[in-house]
Order: C-alpha cells, then sequence, then structure tokens
C-alpha cells in the first residue's frame, strides 16, 4: 500500500473507531443489562474490543507496518512492566504523600478475578494495536516519530475524553499515558512493551488495587481496596487515578526516566537512533496479532 493510501485508510480508520465507541456501548450495554456484574462487564468488554483488535490487526498488515516485533520481545516486555508497575507504584506514593488515599472495606478476589485479566487484556491489546500498532507507525511515514509519537498520543487522549467525558487533567494524563506507550512501541518497532505497560497499569488498578471505580471495586474483586478522597486536584474525585495530579507527576517521572536510558543505550537522540522504519523493511516484517 502506498504512503497516501495507507494515510487516507488510517484516517478512515479512525473515524470508524471513534463512531463505534460512541455509539456500540449504549447498544452493547442494553444486550448485557440483565447479566451479573463481571460476566456483564467481560461480555461487554469483548463486543466493544474485539471488532477494534480486528480492525487494528487488518489495518496495520495493509499499512505495511508489524504489531509484534521480530525480536527481542522478552525485553520489551520487561520495559513494559517495569514502567507500568512503576509509573503506578509512583502515583500510589504521590496520592499517599498527598494525603488522599486511604484504606477501603470490601477488597477480595474469586474465581471471576482472572476473567477480569482477560477482559482488560482484551481492551488494552485493542487499543494498542489500533493506535500503535496502525496509526503510529503511518504517521511516522508522514510526519517522523518527532510528531507522529505525540500526536497520536493526543489522539488517544482525546478519543477517550470524547467518549467518556473528562476534564483537563484526565486529557493531560490520557495524553502522557499515550505518550509513554507511543515510545515504547516506537522504540521496540512493535506493541508488545505498550502492551505490557497498560496491561499493568490498569490490572493493577482495577484488580490488585482496587482503585478503579472509585468508591468501591469492581465486578471482579480486588486484591486491597484503596479509595481516593479529599483534595480533587490529588484524588481526582469520581474520575479517581485517571483525573489525578498523582497519576500525571507519576508519568512525567517514568518518561524522563524512559528518554534518559532510550538516550543512553543509543549514544544519541532517540530519534535518529531509531527513527522511522523504511517502507521495504515495514513490509517485510509483517506480523499481524
Amino acid at each position: 500500500m502506498t504512503r497516501a493510501a495507507a494515510g487516507v485508510a488510517a484516517v478512515a480508520g479512525l473515524a470508524i473507531v471513534a463512531a463505534w465507541l460512541r455509539v456500540a456501548p449504549d447498544w452493547v450495554g442494553g444486550l448485557v443489562a440483565s447479566m451479573g456484574p463481571a460476566a456483564g462487564e467481560a461480555l461487554f468488554n469483548l463486543l466493544i474490543f474485539t471488532p477494534m483488535l480486528v480492525l487494528g490487526i487488518i489495518g496495520a498488515w495493509l499499512g505495511g507496518g508489524a504489531i509484534w516485533p521480530r525480536g527481542g520481545k522478552g525485553r520489551s516486555v520487561r520495559t513494559g512492566l517495569l514502567c507500568g508497575g512503576g509509573g503506578l507504584a509512583l502515583a500510589i506514593a504521590y496520592a499517599a504523600t498527598a494525603g488522599v488515599l486511604h484504606p477501603g472495606q470490601s477488597g477480595g478476589i474469586g474465581a471471576v478475578w482472572l476473567l477480569g485479566i482477560v477482559t482488560i487484556a482484551v481492551q488494552v491489546i485493542a487499543e494498542e494495536a489500533v493506535f500503535r500498532g496502525w496509526l503510529q507507525p503511518v504517521a511516522q511515514r508522514w510526519l517522523g516519530a518527532w510528531v507522529a509519537v505525540p500526536l497520536v498520543a493526543l489522539i488517544f487522549a482525546g478519543l477517550h475524553i470524547w467518549v467518556q467525558g473528562g476534564h483537563l487533567i484526565a486529557l493531560g494524563n490520557m495524553a502522557l499515558g499515550g505518550l509513554l506507550f507511543g515510545l515504547l512501541a516506537w522504540r521496540e518497532r512493535g506493541i508488545s512493551g505498550a502492551v505490557a505497560a497498560h496491561l499493568t497499569w490498569n490490572a493493577g488498578e482495577q484488580l490488585v488495587l482496587g482503585l478503579d471505580p472509585n468508591p468501591g471495586i469492581g465486578g471482579f474483586g480486588a486484591i486491597l481496596d484503596l479509595e481516593l478522597a479529599g483534595a480533587p486536584l490529588w484524588s481526582g474525585g469520581e474520575a479517581g487515578l485517571n483525573a489525578s495530579l498523582a497519576m500525571s507527576f507519576a508519568l512525567v517521572t517514568v518518561l524522563l526516566a524512559l528518554s534518559a536510558a532510550m538516550r543512553g543505550l543509543s549514544g544519541r537522540s532517540p530519534t535518529s537512533a531509531a527513527g522511522p522504519m523504511p517502507v521495504s523493511a515495514h513490509r517485510s516484517s509483517r506480523r499481524p496479532g
């Protein structure tokens, strides 16, 4: 596929995803309304995000990208786990220091906890396949990494806020998260590290710490039940960590550390060390899914 055709397909794909995420939740929500909390949430996510995943894989393949790197998956995953887990730990530390982290009363897990991991994984992989597996490489071929990575991060954040609602801090945090995942994907030329970071953060927040939803815990249960309450800038209010300055500071810290590590490994600027792959290299390494 030519660069122009890939760009048109990516824009069309983004429009399809935006429309789908705007209208599908109400329709799917009606289908699962009579189900239990865990089963309903699992089926909801499956019906919403499986089409996105398929679209992302097809789009990346047609655009000449490689969703999974040909080598170094172990290193990518380890880096992602460190960024996601370390970032979440930092956010919790900042929240505790600000005095907004409190113990709840509802912690505990059962058999459906494992279903929660699978459910979150489907959502995370679908989002990363579309945004970092498909849209980012196409944008990078047009604009270069310095523009493409933050641009796709902003689109990622804007789409979240457009669909779910939120305010400026939440938008900023989603953009910072998208920037982190984008750097990881660009560094490894695949999404395994981005998926690891995204999944570690989301699953840790919801299934380990019980911070999502806030207050309370979700239908899959959580090992702990921590609540964020107090100063809205630090607790995020009902939106929780996503709208908290604790998350902002944590993500900035992780991004600075990752950028320093990338410069150290390359001996020069990250973009010059791992710039856009030639079109021929993209096409020779197609690995959908």
